[in-house]
């Protein structure tokens, strides 16, 4: 394997708080050349990396975070995508070098194919410069492969169509099949999650010790030797934090026969991996046998649609915007 930089395949996430320490670790992120992960509704996540790119505007790349028909209709998060863009591009006060978007919440292949998505992406690409949207896949979603390379027919390049998901050594929201499925057609991958230590994480060892922390970051580097379009979202909260993992990521590279994560697995972890199998964190959609095992939730379903009819048709009949 051939040397691998962070900046090629690491996205720096968290940071809400706004201090001289995070400021002072964004700047480095972004001088280092690492895309920075954002949202409007991670506190003053963006106001830290006005405040760190104030000198290098021109470096800072971003993938935001957006929500489309967000479950919670009293949340700020129920509102179209592009007042959710612009809002980012007001409180950054710039337009970032390279621009590209998480979309969150289920969304159909006909709605992202229909009319009101095709003039969104156009009017993104035009006003934003955006030209990548990353899907945030759970299994109940149904998005195969198939459906995103008909995307990226669809779009003929214009509009570039990668995914996300929690994705780890013990918690999966793609399977094997998926992963190589994508490397065959270069799909761009975002795994959310690599270190195991977000509360998303269904199966963990005891103890977070640092050779379990090793396999998760052997586990990445094993899937970008199967796809270099493969990328990973995690988290540093200090500076000390951020480099420890810059070297630790380097010297695994050299170490990583020793796990040999691909032929085996311990047989205490084996029976741990977590698959997302009926689970959206975003209580959008629910497998059928949910509905049966809950019936409450269809006339939860029906009181939203009628809601929605009555109060926000306008936002309802075009979540785009």
């Amino acid at each position: 394997m051939s040397k691998l930089f962070l900046k090629d395949y690491i996205i720096a996430g968290g940071l809400i708080d706004f201090n001289n320490e995070n400021i002072k670790l964004r700047e480095t992120q972004i001088r280092d050349g690492l895309f920075i992960h954002t949202c409007n509704d991670y506190d003053k996540s963006l106001e830290v990396i006005k405040e760190a790119s104030s000198n290098f505007k021109n470096q800072v790349k971003i993938i935001s975070k957006i929500y489309y028909n967000y479950p919670d209709m009293k949340h700020r998060r129920f509102r179209s995508l592009f007042s959710q863009i612009k809002e980012q591009r007001r409180r950054l006060g710039f337009d970032p070098l390279e621009w590209d978007l998480q979309l969150c919440c289920y969304c159909s292949i006909n709605n992202l194919i229909s009319e009101n998505a095709q003039k969104f992406f156009k009017k993104i690409n035009f006003e934003f410069g955006i030209n990548k949207i990353f899907l945030e896949i759970y299994p109940i979603y149904n998005f195969n492969t198939d459906k995103i390379k008909l995307l990226n027919n669809f779009y003929e390049e214009k509009i570039i169509f990668g995914v996300t998901g929690y994705q780890n050594y013990l918690n999966r929201s793609f399977r094997e099949y998926d992963l190589l499925e994508f490397s065959k057609n270069s799909t761009n991958v975002i795994f959310i999650g690599i270190l195991g230590k977000g509360i998303q994480n269904k199966s963990f060892p005891r103890s977070f010790n640092a050779d379990f922390l090793n396999k998760n970051i052997i586990y990445f580097l094993n899937n970008i030797n199967i796809n270099k379009f493969c990328r990973a979202l995690t988290n540093f909260s200090t500076l000390q934090q951020y480099e420890n993992f810059n070297k630790v990521f380097f010297d695994l590279q050299e170490d990583i026969k020793r796990y040999e994560l691909g032929k085996s697995l311990h047989s205490e972890y084996k029976e741990k991996i977590f698959y997302f199998k009926n689970f959206d964190q975003y209580g959008g959609i629910y497998s059928t046998k949910q509905y049966l095992l809950k019936p409450k939730l269809i006339l939860h379903k029906i009181k939203n649609l009628i809601y929605k009819f009555i109060k926000f048709r306008k936002i309802s009949n075009n979540f785009f915007g």
